[in-house]
């Protein structure tokens, strides 16, 4: 009876145990992943770029004109993010009665080795009588 009770209260204390070692999301392609951690080896983990224009044309008949661009990238050759982030927005706004407003944003970075996370938002408006509000963002990920 004594071993019984043993014997149960060994696999009650092993089941969680075995259970924590299974636990977790599955791994698609682990040694592809493991790869690419190690190919990174003295270089940045992730990288962030951030690019953000603000343009008006407020009085009556004025004309803004804003363009704005970026490339990000690793400064050491050979390097690659394991995760990269980029986020890109702009305001761009003809106020004034007659007003001309026009934006270009263009943002270029590269892939994160495992994740690339890319924001891209803009506000345009031609408020005033007359006014028009031109704007293009662009936010782009190459393979580099």
């Amino acid at each position: 009876m004594l071993r019984a009770s043993l014997v149960a209260l060994a696999l009650a204390a092993a089941l969680p145990a075995a259970a924590q070692e299974s636990g977790g999301l599955p791994v698609r392609q682990q040694n592809v992943t493991l790869n690419e951690i190690d190919a990174n080896r003295g270089c940045p983990l992730s990288s962030t770029s951030v690019t953000a224009g603000v343009n008006k044309a407020t009085g009556n008949g004025s004309s803004a004109q804003q363009r704005l661009a970026t490339v990000a990238g690793s400064k050491q050759s050979g390097c690659k993010p394991l995760v990269d982030t980029q986020v890109v927005t702009g305001i761009n706004l003809g106020l004034g009665a007659g007003s001309n407003s026009g934006q270009t944003i263009d943002a270029t970075g590269q892939r994160g080795a495992l994740a690339t996370t890319t924001f891209t938002r803009g506000v345009n408006a031609g408020v005033g009588t007359g006014s028009t509000a031109n704007q293009r963002i662009s936010n782009q990920t190459t393979g580099r």
